[in-house]
């Protein structure tokens, strides 16, 4: 039988008594401060600066946050006194977003140099600092572009506008682009002809930068990269460069109004050439051929001929054009001449000039 001698039991006591099992001192309460932002960027677009960032996920001593998070926004001119613009709350590890409509002092005159900043605030109206600074410029903006309007051609979609006098040296246009239909999925058959569209599937939206020659307004701009038969929207807006407190800044103008181009598919392949006939007695025929059209949405080829003096006509089938730049004219007859021209024809039947003639003589039978 076990037993426990009276001093070993008191000491048992004793220690049960004095807390022997204490881990050490109690750990600080949280201060629930989330930790500062660093990716703060801003961008002036008319008159108001939109700031983004993603709001923090922790706090400083690695807790999770919970709920929206008070934000506080920090405008400076220059290096004058802090603004307070507005505290908004958003919700943690998320991307956020401000616009700040900038009041009429700001939204005209001479560039001046905006500085801003962001606190995300704990539950006790403190922060452990502020983010980032990330820059815009004050000042008037450039004005929006009149009469915008656009065109399918062969080349791209040619976008106008009325011209205007460009003061300075750095301007540009912002083109920015929405596909309205549905996209095609990227296959080796994508309809597309060079320099106009390609075979990948269209990106459904996308922002062109186009930079204007020094104090010249062309009036124009092409887009080269969208595809045949979609259907686009575009909006256009003025950029101007300015140099404020040591810092190259853009001013991005109003948006034009929305400008809607279809571009259906209207113009031909190229002109076939190369064209070469030959007499085949043996065969009772005479064969053609031709330098191959590499137009990426080629359908085809149609041969013509014509004697005499006669109009050309199609002896080619009629319902689907041929997929060689080779053509045997089995119905050549013996001592005739005949004078030869080809076509080519895209996928959406669009079919280029005849080709120079040439001619030939289906000799005699051997």
């Amino acid at each position: 039988m076990f037993s426990i001698s009276p001093a070993l039991a008191c000491g048992l006591v004793w220690a049960l008594l004095c807390g022997c099992g204490q881990t050490g001192a109690p750990l600080p309460p949280s201060l629930k401060l989330p930790t500062p932002v660093t990716d703060l960027t801003a961008g002036r677009v008319a008159d108001s600066v939109t700031l983004k960032w993603t709001m923090p996920k922790r706090t400083t001593d690695k807790l999770l946050l919970a709920g929206a998070q008070p934000v506080r926004i920090c405008r400076r001119i220059g290096d004058g006194p802090c603004q307070v613009v507005e505290s908004p709350g958003y919700a943690p590890e998320k991307p956020a977003s401000y616009d700040d409509h900038l009041p009429a002092d700001l939204a005209a005159g001479a560039p001046q140099l905006l500085a801003y900043s962001i606190e995300v605030m704990g539950p006790h109206g403190r922060s452990a600092g502020a983010s980032n600074i990330a820059f815009a410029a004050a000042g008037a903006a450039p004005p929006p572009l009149r009469d915008a309007r656009g065109k399918v051609t062969a080349e791209g979609v040619l976008l106008e506008w009325q011209l205007s006098v460009l003061s300075g040296a750095d301007h540009k246009i912002s083109i920015e682009r929405t596909l309205l239909s549905t996209p095609r999925p990227a296959s080796p058959e994508s309809k597309a002809k060079s320099p106009l569209g390609s075979a990948s599937a269209p990106v459904k939206q996308q922002t062109l930068v186009v930079h204007l020659p020094p104090g010249n307004d062309p009036g124009r701009a092409l887009d080269p990269d969208a595809a045949f038969d979609e259907r686009y929207s575009y909006r256009l807006a003025r950029i101007d460069t300015v140099t404020v407190g040591g810092k190259s800044l853009d001013i991005e103008g109003p948006a034009s109004a929305e400008i809607v181009v279809d571009t259906k598919d209207v113009f031909p392949p190229a002109v076939p050439s190369g064209l070469v006939a030959v007499s085949a007695p043996d065969e009772g025929s005479i064969d053609l051929s031709w330098t191959p059209d590499h137009e990426p949405d080629l359908a085809g080829y149609a041969v013509y001929r014509s004697e005499a003096g006669e109009p050309p006509r199609r002896i080619s089938p009629s319902g689907k054009p041929i997929d060689t730049p080779a053509f045997r004219d089995l119905t050549a007859q013996r001592g005739h001449t005949y004078a030869y021209s080809v076509t080519a024809i895209d996928r959406d039947g669009n079919e280029s000039a005849r080709s120079p003639e040439v001619s030939e003589t289906m000799a005699p039978k051997p």
